[in-house]
């Protein structure tokens, strides 16, 4: 057995190559509006700022400490302020390989992390400097751990897998999910134990979920002193909605999940990638670990009944290297009824399978194409075409999710992000940025007195881009040559 491990590693080295490479193909794409803001408010801002500050869930503070550490001394470029997210996706695609092994089998492990190598989600997280990446990785490894702490509950496992925990729920609160998770999978494989160690056992799950729970309430202590509980805990992206709301929401969550999921592939073979994971979960031996499934049902179900809020498809990232392992022992279950010869046997076939992946993702520019967490990809342009013209005085208007990647760009081309924000009645001349893809046009910021008709001439078009328009207006005059107030 340990022949066979050591034949993997180079395939699985080179595996993690390709995906590295990638996700090297999107780092450099145009920063997106949730990490512009994570940027302007936390990681550009002094250490004390990042660990205290926490006017809206964009500082994933373990994420954002990351960031600042390794891009300050580059002026915050954005492959610098991607760093710590692209190191995380780039783990994932062994870290899959790994829980995979243990999970499920070899062939599946290896499999599912060459299929690992162009998810666009994976990609896409791996590029953009938010905390998600790295939730999945701590995930991983957490599952790892576990299986060690079901086999052997040392010491030293135990310690490790508190500090994990703390760690991905001081990056993002949601690691709620994968950690209940794993813990409810760890309470389940205590069924089969003695009745001296199961009691043990559970008492030291229980202590060592409340450590990390303990530990990451206290990194959160400046947070919540400043800005109190409920900027964590009751912010509006986590209030419950009502009942039918929620219901409605569910559906669709979980198609939007998982159209996710299958890309770069088209959405309508989503159906067909779900029915191959559906073959891939189904046991067909004893096995002595617990079903990941079924504890992931559990805990996310009664998560979910909880707080009868749907989350945002990318709180369920850190299932999709498991749905990609399941994905991958479908196929490996069907492909016998299509193959004249047992193809996975052939070592390369993994490489091959993550060289399509990563070419399909370089070809199509799934990740950069995916307006998740908010794209404004002409920012840097309009902002080179804005900032010679700018004069005290004057105003840019700017809605979501324009506003965020003007915030980050305005600084690099010397212009003064306080245009974005003085008020418009002191205003002489005012910018529009649009995003038609948004519906923002220019009847429509018109019609909603986002500028008004009365107080500023008909605006002139500037610029017009795929996603966007600049449209500048002058204050009416009164007959005397006053501005108009």
């Amino acid at each position: 057995m340990p022949d066979q491990r050591s034949r993997q590693v180079p395939t699985i080295l080179g595996i993690t190559l390709l995906g590295a490479a990638c996700r090297l193909f999107a780092i450099g794409q145009p920063m997106r509006f949730d990490e512009s803001i994570s940027w302007a408010y936390y990681v550009g801002r002094p250490w004390g700022s990042i660990v205290a500050s926490y006017q809206q869930p964009n500082n994933h503070v373990f994420y954002s400490l990351l960031a600042k550490l390794l891009a300050q001394g580059v002026d915050y470029a954005p492959w610098a302020l991607r760093l710590p997210a692209f190191i995380a996706g780039v783990a994932i695609v062994p870290l899959t390989w790994a829980v995979g092994r243990r999970f499920a089998d070899e062939k599946s492990a290896m499999l599912a992390a060459a299929l690992s190598v162009g998810a666009t989600q994976l990609v896409l997280y791996a590029t953009n400097a938010r905390g998600y990446s790295l939730v999945v990785a701590l995930f991983l490894v957490l599952l790892l751990v576990a299986d060690e702490l079901r086999l052997s509950a040392a010491l030293g496992k135990w310690t490790m897998f508190s500090l994990t925990a703390a760690a991905g729920l001081y990056t993002i609160p949601v690691m709620l999910y994968p950690l209940g998770v794993v813990v409810v999978w760890l309470a389940l494989a205590s069924r089969p134990m003695d009745r001296m160690r199961r009691p043990r056992f559970l008492a030291a799950l229980a202590a060592a979920s409340l450590s990390a729970g303990i530990l990451a309430g206290l990194l959160y202590l400046p947070i919540v002193a400043t800005a109190g509980l409920h900027a964590l805990a009751g912010n509006k992206f986590v209030e419950p909605s009502p009942w039918p709301k929620f219901a409605a929401a569910l559906p669709r969550m979980v198609v939007s999940t998982l159209a996710s999921w299958v890309s770069p592939l088209p959405w309508w073979s989503t159906a067909g990638v779900a029915f191959l994971a559906l073959i891939g979960v189904r046991r067909r031996a004893p096995d002595d670990r617990p079903s990941l499934v079924a504890a992931a049902a559990i805990w996310c179900g009664a998560l979910l009944m909880a707080t009868h809020r749907a989350p945002f498809v990318r709180v369920w990232l850190f299932l999709l290297p498991l749905f990609l392992i399941a994905v991958a022992r479908g196929v490996l279950r069907c492909l016998p009824r299509f193959a004249s010869r047992d193809v996975p046997r052939d070592k390369w076939m993994p490489l091959a399978v993550a060289t399509i992946t990563l070419v399909v993702a370089a070809t199509t520019h799934a990740a950069e194409q995916s307006d998740d967490t908010g794209t404004f990809r002409s920012a840097r342009d309009m902002t080179a075409i804005l900032s010679p013209r700018l004069r005290a005085g004057d105003r840019v208007l700017a809605l979501i999710p324009t506003f965020g990647p003007l915030l980050y760009y305005f600084p690099r081309a010397g212009a003064d992000t306080a245009m974005l924000t003085v008020p418009l009645y002191s205003s002489r001349r005012a910018f529009l940025v649009l995003d038609p893809r948004q519906g923002q046009t220019l009847a429509w910021a018109l019609a909603r007195h986002i500028i008004d008709p009365a107080q500023f001439a008909e605006p002139t078009l500037i610029a017009r881009y795929p996603d966007g328009e600049l449209w500048e207006a002058s204050r009416r005059q009164l007959a005397g040559g006053r501005p108009l107030h």
